[in-house]
């Protein structure tokens, strides 16, 4: 699976990370539900594309159900029990992205350091595509 900062990048041709996150792109899914609205947001708020252009990149996972990742109510549930554990506070939603990454058996892929980092201690497969 692809998090918001690959999935950014890989739809972005003027983004500095693009030809290294374009190949992770999932053709045919899934993709963490959290995932596609954080990337909406940021295609709107930072990049500044319109709503039509923002749900346009991400029509192909956004409006298929089969291609979007979520995690049942007792994911949530569980990872709300171990998060103070985890010390988890704004990187809450890096945990719930694991977590979808662990129920679909999926490896993760990021741009992310903390993504990868959280994603490793859930252990989750975690690929940070920086890594010189």
């Amino acid at each position: 699976m692809i998090d918001t900062s690959a999935l950014v990048a890989a739809l972005l041709t003027q983004h500095q990370h693009h030809a290294l996150a374009r190949p992770h792109l999932p053709r045919e899914g899934p993709i963490p539900g959290i995932v596609l609205a954080e990337t909406y947001a940021q295609l709107r708020r930072t990049f500044g594309l319109t709503a039509q252009a923002a749900t346009t990149a991400l029509s192909y996972w956004a409006f298929e159900e089969p291609r979007i990742a979520a995690l049942p109510a007792h994911g949530y549930a569980e990872l709300f029990r171990v998060a103070r554990g985890l010390e988890l506070g704004g990187n809450v939603h890096d945990a719930l992205i694991a977590k979808t990454c662990a129920r679909f058996d999926l490896p993760l892929v990021t741009l992310d350091r903390r993504q990868h980092t959280m994603a490793l201690a859930l252990g989750v497969d975690s690929r940070y595509l920086l890594v010189a």
